[in-house]
């Protein structure tokens, strides 16, 4: 059994997939089953169901993951150390991000981050807010990134920068006349809406003030549901409907005036974004070092 192997079967359990862990260890899909079946063959065991469309562990794999995992964080922790003591860091970031943060927070920080340790490359596997914490939640990933809480108390929530959401509206005749900045909810309420996933932060935060202002989300009408802000941001454009968005994700849009945005009168729309930890997982001392330096940018 070596390093190869075992990083080889975290990841494979990390993506369920052989192909997206070769991708992660720049190995061939070959050679991350070769890893896969030699570390079987020495412990005698099966690790991976391979039967699905996705890729498990076994029971017997989940025992291992944990154990495999903090194998690769004792490792990475020798080698920080000792790339510390001459001065160099190296090695790759893995976080889970959300949307939003995943395409307007990140890639400042991680050029920043880059400019500092040049040795450092990045993996962002993008997915809602709910997957983020499952992902967190299961061990696949010891940083994530979001725009809602969603409450569990083996998670720690870093709050980052405030977002402001709003009604992003076409250029049409009825809102391209509109002077006015704020509109009131009634102005809306019979539009036609155009929603993220239900997994999505944004959609989650807007439903749950819609809700306080005892508006039941049912009841919107809804014309299309999509998991991508461009489509939402040309489907709205095109006058499809109107979307609650994140306005640092319609900014350009609004800009080039290719469509408009609201704030809802009496409404408080803001939310923020957070970097998240599993409170009982021991972070690898790269993501450590990145977590520091996220917290340290929005200070």
């Amino acid at each position: 059994m070596d390093f190869r192997q075992i990083e080889a079967f975290v990841y494979v359990v990390r993506y369920s997939s052989f192909s997206k862990a070769a991708d992660a260890i720049f190995l061939t899909q070959p050679t991350v089953s070769s890893h896969i079946n030699t570390l079987e063959r020495e412990l005698g065991i099966k690790l991976i169901d391979r039967s699905g469309k996705e890729v498990e562990p076994t029971n017997a794999g989940k025992i291992f993951y944990e154990y495999a995992n903090n194998l690769i964080i004792i490792r990475d922790n020798a080698v920080f150390t000792l790339n510390k003591f001459s001065k160099k860091i190296e090695g790759k970031v893995d976080i889970a991000a959300s949307t939003v943060p995943a395409e307007y927070l990140l890639p400042k920080l991680m050029i920043g981050f880059r400019n500092k340790y040049s040795n450092i490359n990045f993996s962002v596997d993008q997915l809602d807010s709910n997957q983020v914490v499952d992902e967190l939640l299961e061990k696949k990933y010891e940083l994530g990134m979001v725009g809602t809480i969603i409450e569990n108390n083996k998670l720690e929530y870093h709050k980052l920068v405030e977002d402001r959401l709003v009604l992003a509206a076409p250029c049409n005749k009825k809102f391209s006349t509109m002077t006015s900045e704020v509109l009131p909810f009634e102005a809306v309420k019979d539009e036609n809406f155009i929603y993220r996933e239900s997994g999505s932060g944004t959609r989650q935060e807007f439903e749950k003030i819609f809700m306080k202002h005892g508006i039941v989300p049912s009841s919107i009408r809804i014309a299309a549901q999509f998991n991508s802000i461009d489509a939402i941001k040309q489907a709205v454009s095109q006058g499809l409907g109107v979307s609650i968005m994140s306005y640092m994700s319609v900014e350009d849009y609004v800009r080039f005036g290719l469509i408009k945005a609201f704030d809802i009168e009496d409404f408080d729309l803001t939310r923020a974004f957070y970097i998240i930890t599993h409170k009982k997982r021991p972070l690898s001392p790269v993501n450590s070092v990145f977590l520091k330096y996220v917290l340290d940018s929005f200070k």
